[in-house]
């Protein structure tokens, strides 16, 4: 039961990371902002399922190998955010341009069918903001693993800890 809370917590905090990055925009825009459940809805579907797939697994792994640290944690989820993204890498695509706002400058990110270094920079940038939602996860997971496994205990490090 324990796991099951831990995960809920990881898979909740995504839509509020999310949400915290688009405050700004959502705030100065005078668009009408009709998506946004829905965009909420995916975060909330797509974490769910790496959590449930890939994460209470790989917690399950390490705990069995007695390496269920914070930081053991904190790289898997860093590692599992990251390979979510990294299938999507730019290929080439015959005959394309296209070009993209990247941040704040209009850049070519695609020219004849080739993927320039702007692609790239776009997706490494997705790579590593996938990656620090899977950090963020796995530390909630933890900290809410560990807060209901000694609800009367700090976070001090315990022997089986690692760390």
């Amino acid at each position: 039961m324990k796991i099951w809370i831990s995960a809920i917590a990881a898979v909740t905090v995504q839509p509020l990371l999310l949400l915290l990055r688009i405050l700004p925009d959502y705030l100065s825009s005078p668009q009408s902002h009709y998506g946004i459940g829905f965009v909420l809805f995916a975060v909330v579907a797509v974490s769910a399922t790496l959590v449930l797939i890939l994460g209470v697994p790989a917690f399950l792994a390490l705990r069995k190998l007695r390496r269920d640290s914070w930081r053991s944690l904190a790289i898997v989820g860093f590692v599992l955010g990251a390979l979510s993204a990294a299938s999507s890498w730019p290929s080439r695509l015959d005959g394309y341009s296209a070009g993209q706002n990247w941040h704040g400058k209009y850049v070519e990110t695609y020219v004849n069918g080739a993927p320039t270094a702007y692609a790239w920079f776009t997706y490494a940038e997705g790579v590593a903001i996938f990656a620090l939602h899977g950090l963020v996860g796995a530390l909630v997971f933890y900290g809410v693993w560990r807060w209901r496994q000694y609800p009367k205990q700090s976070f001090q490090s315990r022997s089986s800890d690692g760390g």
